[in-house]
Order: structure tokens, then sequence, then C-alpha cells
């Protein structure tokens, strides 16, 4: 991973690396419609043949996220972590654990990230654990200490119980609250009293990976300029775009129309101490291949500016202290870190990234499909 990171910052060339103004001056090839085509658009949503999208789904995915008495304790939702009015993000380096609000700790250990255009990720969490596919992915907190329907201490840390969790939901669903059982057959057209536990489950992430189809940024200002919008975004954040994809180096990882590559590299943001420990040890805990350590995966960018904090342990609050720390010693401090050959870069540079970054901002989501369902089985 490190090794082919470093050859493909070789590959930039020296040119990258000069102090020369920045040209913005990019002109629209015809090829591909956009100045810079490694940033291309947000595509369309993802037909998903096998769960094909209706309004059924969603309104059941919609009520799946918001119903407390769903989560172990009765009064913790999906969107305490991923609140749909704040990007599907809390705002908060690290959020507490079901059970554990309105006390302050324990937490849990890693920063809950925005759920915006998960639905094209082809990997997601920190360190990939336990990803399969976005329906699973959006039940799996049933099992985990964020929804506790396993029952665990809140000081589980990131052990799960899945069929625990899968005969509390079951039974929540059919016998708890017996309202939700024509919900299902309607959404899908199966008696979810009569289905086992795992499809169950399975059907209740179907559904939330419907609901989460909403959260997509996309038609950001920078997408208007890149398609040849010249009074777009500023002049700054033309800059900006300019040292993304040269000199800054930031495209390496951050490509695509998500602007990640889906990928897990150390950016030293969980140094070894004197004795070797690190207090996360990221994708290695996944893997247990020693180049994993301290890796984490990168996050996509778009929309970025309003899902502060930053980092797989919330510790940065602004974009700028990022950029600084990936671009500085510290960003070097890790004996595996991928950000060997990374230059430092100027207080303008870095703000003129951060400009660029506010330009990715989407368009709104309307918010009737950010509200919480009018009501509940």
């Amino acid at each position: 991973m490190t090794r082919t990171l470093l050859a493909a910052i070789g590959a930039l060339g020296l040119a990258a690396c000069t102090d020369a103004p920045v040209s913005t001056d990019l002109p629209v090839d015809p090829a591909t419609g956009l100045r810079i085509a490694a940033l291309p658009p947000v595509p369309a949503l993802p037909d998903w043949p096998d769960n094909p999208p209706t309004e059924d789904k969603k309104a059941l995915g919609r009520m799946l996220f918001n119903d407390m008495r769903l989560s172990g304790s009765g009064r913790t939702v999906c969107g305490n972590c991923h609140l749909q009015t704040t990007a599907f993000q809390s705002g908060g380096p690290l959020d507490s654990p079901d059970r554990s609000f309105p006390a302050i700790t324990p937490t849990l250990h890693r920063h809950t990230p925005s759920l915006l255009n998960l639905v094209y990720a082809p990997m997601a969490r920190w360190d990939g654990a336990h990803f399969t596919d976005i329906p699973d992915l959006m039940v799996l907190p049933f099992a985990e200490p964020n929804m506790n329907l396993s029952k665990l201490a809140v000081s589980a840390g990131d052990e799960i119980d899945v069929p625990a969790a899968q005969a509390n939901l079951q039974r929540a669903l059919t016998v708890d609250i017996p309202g939700y059982a024509p919900l299902f057959q309607q959404a899908f057209g199966e008696d979810i009293t009569t289905a086992t536990p795992a499809r169950t489950w399975r059907l209740a992430g179907l559904a939330m990976a419907v609901y989460i189809r909403i959260a997509v940024s996309r038609d950001s200002d920078f997408d208007a300029w890149n398609a040849g919008d010249d009074a777009a975004i500023s002049d700054a954040a033309k800059r900006g775009a300019v040292l993304f994809t040269g000199k800054a180096k930031c495209v390496l990882c951050h490509s695509g129309p998500l602007l990640s590559d889906f990928k897990f590299h150390n950016v030293s943001t969980s140094v070894p101490d004197a004795s070797g420990q690190r207090p996360d040890d990221g994708r290695f805990l996944v893997t247990g291949v020693e180049e994993d350590r301290g890796a984490f995966l990168t996050p996509m960018l778009r929309s970025a500016a309003r899902t502060s904090p930053y980092l797989h342990d919330g510790s940065q609050v602004s974009i700028a202290k990022v950029i600084e720390h990936f671009t500085s010693a510290s960003g070097q401090a890790d004996p595996l870190n991928d950000l060997n050959l990374l230059e430092p870069l100027s207080q303008g540079e870095i703000d003129d990234l951060v400009q660029f970054i506010k330009s990715l901002d989407g368009a709104p989501i309307p918010i009737a499909d950010l509200a919480p369902p009018p009501t509940l089985p």
C-alpha cells in the first residue's frame, strides 16, 4: 500500500513541486467535458437490481432510522450520531454509545463519519471491519454499542454480537411493535412474523439502504466550474483545485467523483509511542498485516466543509489544520506513513485548498426528506 502511493507520488514529477504562480486558466477538454477529469461529477444513483428502490421501502427505512424503540436502551436512534440536518453526522469528535447518554463517558473510540454519498461507497468504516455491502452496513449498528440491541456493556468497544441483535430486532419488529409487520409486507412482500431473524435483519438493512439514498452531495459549485462555468467559484477555489490535483498531491488519495480512492492509508494520525504502542492500530485490526498499522480509510470530501471534526478520532476541527498536518513534520511522524514525500505549503496555498473544499458543498437535500417520519407504527 505505502510503496504504491510513494511510486505514484514520484510519477508526478518535479514540475509539481514548483512555487510558481498557479494558473487557473484551464480549458474544458472536449473529450470529457471537464477542466479536471480526475474529479468528475457524482453519477446517477445506482440501480440496485437486487433491491429496487420504492417509496414503501424508503418510508420503512426512514422509520427504522428514527425509531428509538429499536435501540437497546429504547432512547437512541441512528440520528443521534448521524443527524440528518447536519450532513448525517453529529458534529462531535466522539459520540456516546447507547445506554451511556446523557453521561459524557464512555464514548465510542472513533469519530462517527457522515453518511453522505454512502450509497456509492465500495468500502466503508475507518478500518473496513464487517463491511460487506450498504444494507449490512446500515443495520450493523444495531449489533454495536451505537444502538446496542445485543445488550452489550456500554464499554464493549469494537465487540459486536450479530446473532443476539438479530433475535432482538426480530422480536422488536414482530412482538413489541407488531405494526411493523404489515409495513415489511407492503415493502417486500414478505411476512417477517414467520421469517428467520437473519432474514428480517437483512430486510431491515435493505429498507434503510433505500432511505439513505437521500443523503447525496452532488451538483456543487466546483462541478459547475469544472464543466466550464468560469463564474461558479472564486479565484481562490480555482487555485485550490489546481493545487489539489498538482503540487499538493491530494488527488493521489482523494480522486474520482467522491474524492476518495476507498483505500487505507497511514497519515500519521495514530503514531506509536516509545514502546511501539499506538492509540489505534486501524486497518491492522482487520487484516493483521504489519504495514496496515495506523492506516485508515480515505474519507470522501464532498460537503466536507460541513462535516467537522475530521480524522478517525475527530481530533481536528478545521480543514486547514488537517492540511497543515499532512504537509508538516507531524504528517511524517509515523514510520509507516504514506506522506513522507509531501512538501510544506504556504498559508496562502492552504487557504486556497480550503476554499476549493468549500466549493465541493453539494446542493441542499430537500427538507421534507430530512425530517423524521410524522408517525411510527
